[in-house]
């Protein structure tokens, strides 16, 4: 089924939502109102992604001789250039990720196109090509999305879960691949945590050897059924020291089992559309 005879794919993915997000998210909430100071705290947790968490990662797909892909609101590759520039130019995939990390699902069809075309073109300024893929902030989308992103030329979106594999949307202008995860893969899901409420994301603090035998046993069960594995991660989480190592033991595990292509999500959405062209 996957390239070179591989078993099983993996697409390690990280998503850059910054201390944009955080700023959404207390708006949303209450947390601050109209005219009032954000808290630097809970800025600072998204902070920690361009100061430390994505430099960390990327020293670590290189020194493991991968790639990965990287999903990027547009209103950070304006704020942070520089960085967003050297993900690319390690060979890894930039994304699109909206453009001020705002949920296409609550918004307007006007705004929403708005949103997606402005992110679009903060990406296209600071790379010179316009992404490929798609991820939704929140991971939600509208009735709208599919449409929106056949209109602009995506070749997949990673933001729905009804299959282990690949598949096809068909649209009325054209067909999209959808490049699933599940929550069970999702770094945010076990490490996620802000002390302030009423803000979201106060589950607690897993260990990440309980989620490496979650993640691992995944695999073995994917491996085993041929399917493909998204890692859906966030710098500001999954950066830290300890889970950054935990990862490199996820890797270790799969070179050792072998027939694993690790792959950016774009090779992984052209090949599975070259090689099902009936479908």
């Amino acid at each position: 089924m996957w390239k070179n005879g591989a078993k099983c794919a993996v697409c390690l993915t990280f998503d850059c939502d910054s201390d944009i997000s955080w700023k959404n998210i207390m708006r949303r909430t209450g947390a601050v109102k109209e005219g009032e100071p954000y808290s630097p705290v809970v800025l600072s947790q998204g902070q920690y992604d361009y100061n430390v968490a994505i430099p960390r990662i990327l020293r670590f797909l290189d020194s493991e001789d991968l790639k990965g892909a990287f999903y990027v609101p547009g209103m950070l590759a304006e704020e942070r250039s520089e960085l967003v520039k050297d993900i690319a130019r390690r060979g890894n995939e930039v994304g699109h990720h909206g453009y001020a990390h705002l949920n296409p699902f609550r918004l307007s069809p006007e705004d929403e196109r708005k949103e997606m075309e402005k992110g679009l073109e903060a990406l296209e300024a600071v790379l010179g090509t316009r992404p490929k893929g798609y991820r939704a902030p929140a991971f939600d989308i509208s009735p709208r999305t599919l449409d929106l992103l056949v209109e602009h030329g995506f070749v997949y979106e990673s933001n729905q879960m009804a299959w282990d594999t690949p598949y096809v949307h068909q649209q009325k202008k054209g067909k999209i691949v959808e490049l699933p995860f599940n929550w069970l893969t999702m770094d945010w899901t076990y490490f996620a945590f802000n002390f302030f409420p009423p803000l979201e994301y106060q589950s607690g603090i897993t260990s990440q050897e309980d989620v490496l035998d979650i993640w691992s046993e995944e695999f073995e069960g994917l491996y085993d059924d041929g399917a493909l594995m998204t890692i859906v991660m966030h710098p500001q989480v999954m950066g830290r020291p300890s889970r950054v190592r935990m990862l490199g033991r996820l890797i270790k595990k799969m070179k050792k089992k072998g027939k694993v292509w690790i792959a950016k999500p774009i090779e992984v959405a052209e090949y599975w559309l070259e090689s099902h062209r009936s479908g």
